[in-house]
């Protein structure tokens, strides 16, 4: 069967270690080449925010994997990512055409670094400004 382009971005759990990351990434080796992938690049993005919660984490270690593979073996792949409990989220897309060489990290905007940063009350003050009219 014909191999196809794949792009699989995961985000690892901030609380590893070196060694659990570094038993991450192997881990995942094994099951691309469990597939019998073949791995065009395999780069860290380092820690970065999280757009929301996931599993109780504000920030995670993104990657991103360019490889090849049979499109059957993509469901195995997927289910065994899952099942990772370190793996915060993960997308496997598959690309078309060449795979790109400038995969490097987009320059996102700023957020907010603590939690009193965030306005969790926001319908609160609403709730308390309809109060006031009806005083």
């Amino acid at each position: 069967m014909e191999t196809r382009n794949y792009e699989l971005m995961f985000i690892a759990s901030p609380e590893l270690s070196e060694e659990g990351l570094e038993a991450l990434v192997e881990r995942v080796q094994r099951y691309l080449e469990g597939i019998s992938a073949e791995v065009l690049s395999f780069k860290s993005w380092g820690m970065r925010r999280l757009a929301y919660i996931i599993k109780g984490q504000r920030e995670g270690r993104y990657y991103l994997v360019h490889f090849a593979a049979d499109p059957e073996a993509i469901n195995d792949l997927d289910q065994n990512l899952r099942i990772v409990e370190e793996i915060l989220r993960h997308l496997i897309t598959r690309t078309e055409g060449p795979i790109p060489t400038g995969a490097e990290p987009v320059e996102l905007p700023t957020l907010p670094t603590r939690r009193d940063d965030y306005d969790d009350d926001e319908d609160d003050d609403l709730d308390d400004d309809d109060e006031d009219d009806e005083e």
